[in-house]
């Protein structure tokens, strides 16, 4: 297992300085979210040569680009609105090669509450899935889809199931999940063996207790996930501090010395 963190918790650094605050706190990757003007240069808009540039400069310092974050939305009911998402879904997964990311983020939130159109929204999300897998195989990465909001962890897995394809996953964030009422035994019943990234956050007053993320490392490590935690805590006060708790909460529940 292996720390990381989400360009969210310091929007306002370049990419330079992302890695020195990786290499300072003991981070070994980052993500990036894309389409929030975060400062990292790295969009569907950068240049290939500034994209070439980018991935020359974490290749160099060691630092792993771990996902794109996007903001692409497989929740609608409507097959027209997947087809416009799945076109962006495809360059996104062609940046997420050129900057050397195994993974992307995607929705699936939010589910509609309505179980008819629930069920019809999880289809389509499926079939968008099945539709850029090739895409994705050719480009050596990886959709997955984001326990967020009320995307519970079974739902995540039935989009893996029914898109049949090969290179779909699932991005773990216990928070939102544990928020509608889920708990973190209860939701790794549901996708274990598809989690290929995680979402961490360990603030004081949080709904997520220290418990549920050592649960959370506790529940992975047999099983031998070796993939990241990263961090995610959108626009702090303090980015310094947020990143050297993390890194200290990290190493505490993965028996780190």
């Amino acid at each position: 297992m292996k720390p990381g963190f989400m360009s969210s918790v310091c929007p306002d650094r370049t990419l330079p300085d992302l890695i020195a605050a990786a290499r300072k706190y003991g981070y070994e990757g980052l993500e990036f979210r894309v389409e929030w003007d975060h400062k990292h240069g790295i969009e569907l808009s950068s240049s290939e040569d500034d994209i070439a540039t980018a991935q020359g400069m974490l290749e160099d310092s060691g630092i792993e680009a771990t996902c794109i974050a996007t903001g692409v939305q497989l929740n609608s009911t409507d097959a027209a609105e997947h087809e416009k998402e799945r076109e962006s879904l495809k360059r996104y997964i062609e940046l997420a090669q050129g900057i050397g990311a195994s993974y992307l983020r995607v929705f699936g939130d939010p589910v509609p509450e309505a179980e008819e159109d629930r069920d019809r929204a999880l289809s389509l999300a499926a079939e968008s899935c099945a539709a850029v897998d090739e895409h994705a195989g050719q480009h050596n990465a990886k959709v997955l889809i984001e326990t967020h909001t009320n995307m519970r962890a079974d739902w995540a897995r039935r989009i893996v199931d029914d898109s049949g394809a090969e290179n779909v996953g699932v991005l773990w964030h216990i928070g939102h999940h544990i928020r509608r009422g889920q708990s973190v035994d209860e939701a790794y019943g549901h996708i274990r063996g598809n989690v290929d990234h995680l979402h961490f956050s360990a603030r004081e007053g949080s709904e997520v207790t220290d418990a549920d993320n050592q649960r959370t490392f506790d529940l992975l490590a047999p099983d031998g996930y070796d993939g990241f935690f990263s961090v995610e805590v959108i626009d702090p006060d303090d980015s310094e501090s947020v990143l050297a708790t993390h890194i200290e909460k990290f190493k505490a529940f993965s028996g780190e010395k």
